[in-house]
């Protein structure tokens, strides 16, 4: 066996009876969990249901026409109370051209209808417009609808309107108590439960800390409407200090917050070939381990083998 020497300061060079090779510093990290807990979907929160039925986020605007000739833009349930707050402001173009454009630091939808021809501004136009604007305020108006009320689609050539109209009517329960942080930072998911009919395609978003006490957030995938399931997210959250989530579509739907089989590792890694041993109850494990040299919250392991509150896991990594 060759005989190996090792100098412990900067330049460190191992030496053997072959020779020297000049390396980097370099340790060798060992992290066990012990009796790693199975993935439990209200390990972090009990189930709780909409405070109200979904309703759009929405703002009502009038042409000068008639007070019933009224143009409603609504945003998709989904959203919530996202689009709260943002604006609508109607004016009357100086040609007969309808054109639509955004204001981000105020976050306002700036529609001016074409001064001539109604038929330019019909809601079907006018919808098509705003999508094209993609975002505004960093919210999606990419599913953004317009319904013409009475006689907008053949009247409205002039705004009836005296100021801006702010959106508002979207629903988020947002929760911050009877929550139950997992034992070591972990993934976490959301399950959707009770009556499969009021579920809405809703995601949940959850805030808390990552292994170094950063502030981080997650935006889970959205449940699947009418249909019972879990969705899970990627990082590995240490703590959770709030859990958002846009209504359903009726009451009757419930939602569990969870932990995963996703474990976050305390180091940001380069390579999955960083983490060389990976043992489930002693056993080497063929683990997936995601590496992220930016943040920490993204290095995480899920082990082949199935935690169960009675194996340890063991991760020799070179850092």
């Amino acid at each position: 066996m060759a005989k190996c020497a090792y100098k412990h300061d900067f330049g460190q060079i191992i030496t053997t009876d072959e020779g020297k090779t000049s390396v980097d510093r370099a340790f060798l990290a060992h992290i066990n969990i012990p009796k790693a807990l199975a993935a439990d979907a209200d390990g972090i929160h009990a189930a709780f249901s909409s405070s109200a039925a979904a309703v759009a986020s929405s703002a009502v605007v009038k042409a000068a026409s008639a007070a019933t000739d009224i143009l409603t833009i609504a945003f998709p349930k989904s959203l919530g109370n996202t689009p709260n707050g943002l604006k609508v402001l109607l004016t009357t173009a100086a040609n007969n051209t309808l054109a639509v454009s955004k204001t981000e630091a105020t976050g306002t939808i700036n529609i001016s209808l074409a001064n001539t021809t109604a038929a330019n501004n019909t809601a079907a136009l006018v919808e098509a417009a705003i999508r094209t604007l993609t975002t505004v305020a960093g919210i999606s108006v990419a599913a953004v609808t317009c319904t013409a009320g009475e006689d907008w689609d053949t009247a409205a050539i002039a705004t009836g309107e005296t100021a801006a109209v702010t959106f508002a009517g979207g629903i988020t329960d947002v929760v911050t108590t009877g929550i139950t942080n997992p034992a070591v930072p972990r993934n976490i998911t959301a399950t959707a439960g009770g009556t499969d009919g009021d579920i809405g395609a809703v995601a949940v978003t959850i805030i808390g800390t990552n292994y170094n006490d950063e502030v981080i957030s997650e935006v889970l995938p959205a449940f699947t409407a009418d249909t019972t399931g879990t969705k899970a997210g990627a990082l590995a959250f240490k703590t959770v200090t709030s859990i958002s989530m846009p209504a359903h579509d009726g009451t009757g739907a419930t939602v569990t917050i969870g932990w995963g089989d996703i474990f976050g590792l305390p180091y940001l890694l380069y390579a999955d070939e960083l983490v060389f041993v990976k043992l489930f109850d002693k056993v080497v494990d063929a683990a997936t381990v995601v590496p992220d040299a930016a943040d920490i919250e993204k290095n995480t392991v899920d082990m082949a083998g199935t935690p169960d509150g009675t194996k340890d896991i063991d991760l020799y990594i070179l850092v």
